[in-house]
């Protein structure tokens, strides 16, 4: 049975988990632009037929694009198996696991739930299981993040680099204290789901009652997850806290230097650096050299200098 009219999109074969159902049709390419059928989305995956493609070297599998939702659906529901492949490389455990935030986070964003809130901590969780497994993973995460600005996307963005930066900073941090700071950074700016588009959304420069409105974000943003049951305290410091400014200019409570705790401090470096990397409609994205020469000048009036040195160091190789 040949398909050669659908669009295309290739998945690692490494993502099948033995006795799952995908949910949808998967296939064999057998040349150019033409693919045969595989598996039903009825059927079951047995080990016998995944053995089969790795004895034959069937390192993809190719689904309709317009099957996608579906697939990520199951790569959800399966991800902490799918990360525990060793057959997965570190390339592949990277694009699958921000392909999936961006997937979670932006139904969090748009509909604030507890489920929402506990598939977001599932990702986490495994991100940063795989990140201990293979460091590179972290790397290879920071070098896939999206250019492009949505809410949701600058969320995972500084949810990646905050990890990373946090654990260059405190080497010896248990996975457990991690996976905490690491969903606080993710839902850092979850209040803004609670602020209007037309502020979000805004080409100009905001005005007054405007600007009053975009600073109530992350008061709003601990109350919700308060509200969502997430809200420990670890979590709650690190979404109030994020604009904070080291000289004591920030919001919503003007705390400087110390009295900003180290989550804090991180997330700041992290929120700005994306904000100045990614491109908006009224602005294009800085390099990474430029948005650290000015994060570098605005040292120490806004950011931690203890922590300046790190941070431009997280990203050397980039």
């Amino acid at each position: 049975m040949s398909e050669d009219k659908k669009s295309f999109q290739q998945i690692a074969t490494s993502t099948l988990v033995p006795e799952r159902r995908v949910g949808v049709k998967l296939y064999l390419r057998t040349g150019l632009d033409r693919y045969v059928l595989f598996i039903n989305e009825s059927a079951v995956l047995s080990s016998g037929k995944i053995e089969q493609l790795y004895s034959n070297n069937v390192k993809h599998l190719y689904l309709d694009t317009s099957d996608r939702p579906g697939y990520l659906s199951y790569i959800k529901g399966n991800l902490s198996a799918i990360l525990d492949n060793p057959e997965l490389t570190a390339n592949d455990k990277a694009s699958i696991i921000y392909d999936t935030a961006k997937d979670i986070t932006e139904n969090l964003f748009s509909q604030p739930s507890t489920e929402n809130i506990d598939q977001t901590r599932n990702l986490v969780d495994c991100m940063i299981d795989s990140i201990s497994q293979s460091p590179e993973t972290s790397n290879l995460m920071m070098m896939i993040t999206n250019q492009d600005y949505y809410t949701y996307t600058h969320s995972i963005n500084v949810g990646i680099y905050a990890v990373s930066m946090t654990r260059k900073i405190l080497p010896g941090i248990s996975e457990n204290a991690l996976k905490t700071l690491g969903l606080g950074f993710f839902l850092h700016d979850l209040g803004k789901a609670q602020i209007p588009g037309s502020i979000l959304n805004k080409k100009g420069p905001l005005n007054q009652d405007e600007w009053r409105k975009m600073q109530e974000h992350p008061t709003i943003g601990a109350e919700l997850v308060r509200k969502l049951g997430a809200g420990t305290p670890e979590i709650i410091d690190i979404i109030t806290s994020h604009h904070e400014r080291y000289n004591g200019t920030g919001y919503p409570n003007q705390l400087s230097q110390k009295k900003i705790s180290l989550p804090g401090r991180i997330c700041a470096f992290c929120d700005v650096f994306d904000a100045l990397t990614t491109k908006r409609s009224y602005k294009k994205a800085l390099s990474t050299f430029a948005a650290l020469k000015i994060i570098k000048e605005e040292t120490p009036s806004h950011f931690d200098p203890e922590l300046l040195n790190p941070f431009i160091l997280l990203f050397g190789g980039n």
